[in-house]
């Protein structure tokens, strides 16, 4: 076999291992129902997570971290708006693969189910100047500043 194939070969191999890094982007937005442009965000009134929702909310996101095991949570505020639906915004720092921390990144998710055992779906984490805008917008527009 010609080195120029087993190269080819090989470097198929290595890419077919690769796996997407979901910290990213961990929910994907496909199948959701189609929402006209310019639609804006209901904001929501402040309120107080209990302790059961903040550990929802630690759960959550930190199970699409890298280190899980590193992450630092600064404030958690949270809105419901008039469909009683709970959006959660807050910041996280934690370490990258070089083992640095970060920098403290917005997040923002919804809280979902009872009271007393709630769920906390991330929909997104701010690791760059221009997510970390979306996000802090995202917020804003839910009622959380």
């Amino acid at each position: 076999m010609p080195r120029r194939s087993i190269t080819v070969v090989a470097a198929c191999l290595a890419l077919s291992a690769c796996q997407a890094d979901l910290a990213h982007h961990p929910i994907s937005l496909q199948g959701l129902p189609d929402v006209t442009a310019g639609t804006r965000i209901e904001a929501g009134r402040p309120v107080p997570l209990s302790p059961q929702q903040q550990e929802a909310v630690v759960i959550g996101v930190t199970k699409w971290l890298k280190d899980a095991r590193s992450a630092e949570f600064g404030n958690m505020r949270a809105a419901r708006n008039g469909r009683g639906v709970i959006t959660v915004c807050g910041t996280i720092d934690g370490r990258n693969d070089f083992g640095r921390l970060v920098g403290q990144s917005p997040f923002i998710g919804v809280l979902q189910g009872p009271a007393a055992t709630p769920t906390f779906v991330l929909v997104d984490i701010g690791t760059t100047g221009a997510d970390r805008a979306g996000v802090s917008s995202l917020c804003r527009e839910s009622g959380i500043t």
